[in-house]
């Protein structure tokens, strides 16, 4: 499922793509479709009995591939670029046929992703702060 979604043609320049990016060309169904094997993948490694960090972060991937592949065009060059489902297979592939490994890189993940939640969320405020000073002027005493 993964090599005909991520890489089923080789492409000139040394890359490769696969049906992911082309079925989200059409609005909606393309990207319905895509995250229907995305998830099938992770449901497969859940049935496998996959750490749930690990789950976890593959379902992270698959819903970014999800939302930023949604948007028309620019989403079709992500999709291009990111090879979610070849991601998620890796990981799959590297627990399942070893249950002891580590995962560290998972819990890594998530520390980075709460690390720019946090400085977006800060970003965010700093704006507002920023805009409203500009809307509203403090009055001066």
């Amino acid at each position: 499922m993964s090599h005909v979604l991520d890489d089923l043609v080789a492409v000139p320049g040394g890359g490769r793509i696969g049906l992911d990016p082309v079925i989200g060309l059409v609005p909606v169904v393309g990207d319905a479709v895509s995250a229907v094997a995305s998830f099938w993948i992770i449901a497969e490694a859940a049935r496998f009995r996959l750490p749930r960090v690990v789950l976890a972060r593959m379902v992270v991937i698959a819903s970014i591939d999800l939302l930023l592949g949604a948007i028309p065009l620019i989403g079709d060059v992500f999709d291009f670029f990111s090879k979610a489902n070849a991601r998620n297979l890796a990981l799959f592939r590297r627990h399942a046929t070893d249950p002891g490994a580590s995962t560290a890189d998972s819990r890594l993940f998530f520390i980075g992703l709460a690390a720019l939640f946090i400085g977006v969320l800060w970003l965010t405020v700093r704006a507002v702060e920023w805009f409203l000073s500009l809307v509203i002027p403090v009055p001066t005493p």
